[in-house]
């Protein structure tokens, strides 16, 4: 939903291959501000948004990269950076 970004921009930035292996447009582009689980406040930067998307999608890829350490173990997981902690979550079919 648009409604999240903090600053965004509106333009064609291309497709993305969607489950079915449909393409979906990407209509904009811009940063998003979340308030984790552990009441931490995450900047994720440079957020695709493609309105067909039924539920929003974060890389553990793209997290990495800015210093983000994801560990998924015995049905748990979390996310932190350095020595904090910014959220968990528990596998119920998949990590929520």
């Amino acid at each position: 939903m648009r409604d999240f970004f903090t600053s965004y921009t509106n333009g064609d930035f291309g497709n993305v291959r969607m489950g079915n292996d449909k393409l979906s447009k990407i209509v904009g582009r811009g940063d998003i501000s979340l308030e984790t689980n552990t009441s931490c406040h995450l900047v994720l930067k440079d957020v695709r948004h493609v309105p067909d998307m039924r539920l929003n999608l974060i890389s553990t890829g793209l997290l990495d990269d800015e210093g983000y350490t994801n560990v998924f173990a015995e049905g748990k997981w979390k996310l932190s950076k350095n020595s904090l902690v910014l959220a968990r979550g528990k596998k119920e079919n998949t990590y929520t």
